[in-house]
């Protein structure tokens, strides 16, 4: 039988034994083939605690006939059907070799966790061996939540938005998830406005915008959190700022002046808030007549100044008042001593003038005339002597 009979002879046995092997066994044996184990999936500790965040690493096989590409992993908590994290990728694994991939979990309560991985590629045929399960036991945690929290600012107008910053940690162990309720309080330990409630980010931390009292004081802000069926809190103090505006003293340039007279009046202005006040008018009356204005550009919370106006003085008794913000133009933490009244007595024009020199006058020409007198007496009586 020449040469190429033969071989003719065994190209066809080759057809007729091929044709005998199933269309699947050639798939897989020309196709990828990624696989994983419950013994590919290893954790980073195996006994963690509560909020603790380990490590969950996966070793993916690839044991088909053609290199393994764009091998996507899934990673699942007990029965959930969504993913606890984003899918990882790995780009490429070669025939006969292995591929890692890894993601960050935490068990929020102590219990077993069943953690599930789901893994595939392009063209894989054989989906009987892509997934694994393995089982975690979490444990109770030890020690409180730390909750570290700042305001900003931490003093400011009433119905002023200010923020509650701040973390939530395990030890120094972020909490990610962490449910925050931040409170404000008086002095009293009552509460003032609405609670605000916030989940800590993926670092732990949390923000969280409020509104300040109207009414101004120290007020107690309280970040609470819980997680895991752990609880913590932090307490700062948000001081709600105003000024306070008194008259503390009114005076006269003469205490005792005379119809007609101009009185220089000086009312002493002090803020005895905690805020500065700006454009402030004192304003002062003669009884319920006001007869001057004046303008204050600003006062420093603490600080006095003198404020002067001009009276003309009347026959009679007087009160004169001067008075802070007349107009309930400032907001103010008390609007009750904004006024000052003191009287003042004016005389009768004249009263120690005219009517006074004749009366000097007057004396004047008696003790003349006495004088006058005496010196006749004692004329005559050098004289009777004389004679």
């Amino acid at each position: 039988m020449g040469l190429s009979k033969r071989r003719s002879m065994a190209a066809a046995v080759a057809l007729i034994i091929l044709s005998l092997v199933p269309t699947v066994i050639l798939a897989d044996r020309i196709s990828p083939d990624v696989s994983i184990a419950d013994s590919d999936i290893q954790f980073s500790n195996d006994f963690p605690k509560a909020l603790e965040t380990i490590v969950i690493n996966v070793t993916v096989h690839n044991i088909g006939g053609m290199d393994a590409t764009a091998v996507t992993v899934w990673f699942y908590q007990d029965n959930e059907a969504i993913p606890f994290t984003p899918q990882k990728t790995i780009a490429n694994i070669p025939v006969n070799r292995t591929g890692t991939a890894s993601a960050n979990w935490a068990g929020l309560v102590p219990k077993t966790y069943s953690i599930n991985v789901k893994v595939c590629c392009t063209a894989d045929t054989n989906l009987a061996n892509n997934a694994a399960s393995k089982t975690l036991t979490v444990g109770t945690p030890s020690g409180p939540l730390v909750v570290d929290m700042s305001i900003d600012p931490p003093a400011c107008k009433p119905g002023q938005v200010f923020w509650a910053n701040g973390t939530v940690k395990l030890a120094t162990q972020p909490q990610p998830g962490a449910s925050v309720t931040i409170s404000v309080k008086d002095r009293t330990g009552a509460a003032v406005g609405t609670p605000v409630q916030t989940t800590a980010g993926t670092n732990g931390a949390f923000a969280a915008n409020l509104t300040a009292p109207t009414g101004a004081g120290d007020y107690l802000v309280e970040a609470g959190a819980s997680s895991g069926g752990l609880n913590g809190n932090d307490t700062g103090t948000l001081r709600v700022v105003l000024p306070d505006l008194l008259i503390t003293t009114v005076t006269f340039s003469s205490p005792t002046p005379k119809e007609g007279d101009d009185v220089k009046v000086t009312a002493t202005l002090k803020n005895n808030g905690t805020d500065s006040a700006g454009s402030v008018f004192v304003a002062f009356y003669d009884g319920n007549a006001k007869f001057a204005s004046v303008r204050v550009d600003s006062l420093a919370a603490g600080n006095s100044t003198p404020v002067a106006a001009t009276w003309k003085a009347l026959k009679g008794t007087h009160q004169i008042k001067a008075a802070a913000d007349p107009d309930n133009k400032v907001a103010e933490s008390s609007e009750e001593n904004n006024a000052l009244t003191v009287p003042i007595t004016v005389k009768e024009k004249g009263g120690d003038g005219a009517g006074g020199n004749m009366l000097l006058i007057g004396g004047g020409v008696a003790v003349i005339a006495v004088v006058a007198v005496l010196a006749v007496v004692l004329m005559r009586r050098r004289k009777a002597k004389a004679a």
